[in-house]
């Protein structure tokens, strides 16, 4: 601008406008320049002016924004910001301590401590702090951290603009501050204002669900009753590439709704286990899409999360959806459920899918024995066993670890046979040998009958049974066998004659230890 000529010692008064937008802070400066011909002391031309300006809308609304510099150890560079719509936001003042929570897509933890001479939060800015809790207690201190990381030392400062109390609680709070770690240039900015009186929640699932979302193909799962169905891409650390389909048939398959909460197990051929969690602003689960999950517990809660593993597997981190097609209760007790989810586990493409179809009334249980046994399983051949008395033949294929390809019969005559039975189980001590014989889930005491697709008890199929044998030393980490009762007695409850016969393969390998029980107590 031109300006007429001032009277010496005269001054020159204007006004700068700035439109700042609403619910930001940041710094206003202006720089003046005045030049006039023959000045003879140019040095002294310039002046400026500079201002923190924060412009606040009531009522207040709950914010967290993050901004980290490019080398900042704590936020990684990475600008963030949170509300109540994304993240579980907590705010606690006791005395001039302030700590605050944001568990989101991120987690993170602060403390601001005022100066020990100020009780209460009100404007102002506060300096030349140091980590809290550590800090001068003259001058106060503050701690930002999360994700793992945190500060040795720092030094930083920040700034209340604003706070509320009623009835000598925090209500509401606006403030600002910035943290470097260790000394180092690189700085955390950020602005909290949180109100206790903010009531904004989550949204809830998406109904009707995106179009496109992994289904399972046609004929792929049972027309017909509850069922857990699995299919995992190559790749996939979780299922190892497997498809697999459990129903009540030839599995033990739980689930419950509680709250927000969905808990699937299957014991079956395999384990599994699963946790589905929806949205904090939730009470109950309800049918939509949840996406953008994380693993369950370390989930964000205004979005929920999921997490499935089993077999000795689980995810580290995971990214997924689920999908909730159906659900219904009746008085509180989970009635129908119709499930579809997609996990990726530490980042990979490759996903594991599931489909959940659960109905309470569904009560189909495990087939019993097959009775008659089928033709062709191992017996001993004619003469090989005593012809009276209670005996435990056993005879070892080749190969074969737990026997060492011996034969063996033990009689009262040379040995000490001791059975035991307790419900559908079975148990056998002679000779430095234990074995053990279970029944499937569904039977109180053993039937006549073929017990096939046997694992190792006790980390056997409960639908199917178990059993093991082992002993002098020596015992299979896996197996597969089978087991036939091919005639059993009881008084009551007590066991009092059986014969049963078995086939077990040591770590799915081709030799085989077989073994012939006849015994009838005394």
């Amino acid at each position: 601008m031109a300006v007429p000529l001032l009277p010496k010692n005269g001054s020159l008064t204007f006004t700068v406008s700035v439109t700042v937008a609403a619910n930001t802070s940041g710094t206003i400066s202006n720089l003046m320049v005045v030049t006039a011909p023959g000045d003879p002391q140019p040095s002294n031309n310039a002046a400026a002016v500079q201002t923190n300006s924060y412009i606040v809308v009531s009522p207040l609304v709950t914010r967290v924004t993050l901004q980290s510099d490019s080398g900042d150890y704590i936020g990684q560079g990475g600008s963030y910001s949170y509300t109540p719509a994304n993240a579980s936001i907590s705010a606690n003042a006791t005395g001039g301590h302030l700590s605050l929570q944001v568990a989101g897509d991120q987690n993170w933890y602060a403390d601001f401590q005022l100066p020990s001479s100020v009780t209460q939060f009100r404007s102002g800015t506060y300096g030349n702090l140091t980590r809290y809790p550590l800090q001068d207690a003259a001058v106060g201190g503050l701690s930002w951290t999360g994700e793992g990381r945190g500060c040795n030392t720092l030094q930083g400062s920040f700034t209340v603009y604003s706070a509320t109390y009623s009835s000598g609680q925090l209500t509401s709070i606006d403030l600002s501050f910035e943290q470097h770690c260790e000394g180092g240039a690189p700085a955390l900015h950020g602005q909290i204002r949180w109100s206790a009186s903010d009531t904004t929640q989550p949204a809830g699932p998406v109904n009707p669900p995106p179009s496109g979302l992994w289904a399972p193909s046609a004929g792929a799962t049972p027309a017909t009753g509850n069922y857990v169905y699995l299919n995992s891409d190559v790749g996939d650390y979780i299922g190892a590439a497997g498809v697999h389909t459990y129903t009540l048939a030839d599995a033990v398959i739980n689930v419950n709704a509680s709250g927000r909460n969905i808990s699937v197990s299957v014991n079956g051929d395999e384990s599994w286990s699963g946790t589905f969690q929806v949205m904090n602003s939730l009470t109950q689960s309800q049918a939509g899409y949840y996406g953008s999950l994380q693993r369950y517990p370390f989930n964000n809660p205004t979005k929920g999360g999921l997490d499935w593993s089993g077999e000795g597997r689980a995810c580290n981190t995971l990214t997924g959806w689920f999908v909730i097609d159906n659900i219904s209760f009746s008085n509180g007790s989970l009635d129908t459920l119709d499930l579809r989810f997609e996990q990726h586990c530490e980042g990979a493409a490759a996903a594991l899918h599931g489909k959940i179809h659960w109905v309470a009334s569904d009560a189909t249980t495990p087939a019993g024995p097959v009775n008659p046994p089928p033709a062709g399983l191992w017996t001993p051949s004619a003469g090989a066993t005593p012809a009276i008395g209670n005996y435990m033949y056993l005879v070892s294929d080749a190969g074969d670890y737990i026997g060492q390809g011996q034969i063996n019969t033990y009689t009262p005559s040379n040995a000490t046979l001791d059975v035991t039975s307790s419900g559908g189980t079975l148990n056998v001590n002679v000779g430095g040998w234990s074995g053990t014989f279970q029944a499937m889930n569904i039977l109180a005491q053993l039937q006549p009958g073929y017990y096939g697709n046997l694992q190792r008890y006790p980390f056997h199929n409960p639908a199917l049974g178990g059993l093991i044998w082992d002993g002098n030393g020596r015992g299979c980490n896996t197996l597969n066998g089978w087991f036939t009762v091919d005639s059993v007695t009881y008084t009551g409850a007590a066991l009092t004659a059986i014969d049963l016969r078995f086939e077990q393969h040591c770590e799915g390998n081709t030799p085989a230890l077989h073994g012939k029980l006849h015994w009838t107590s005394p």
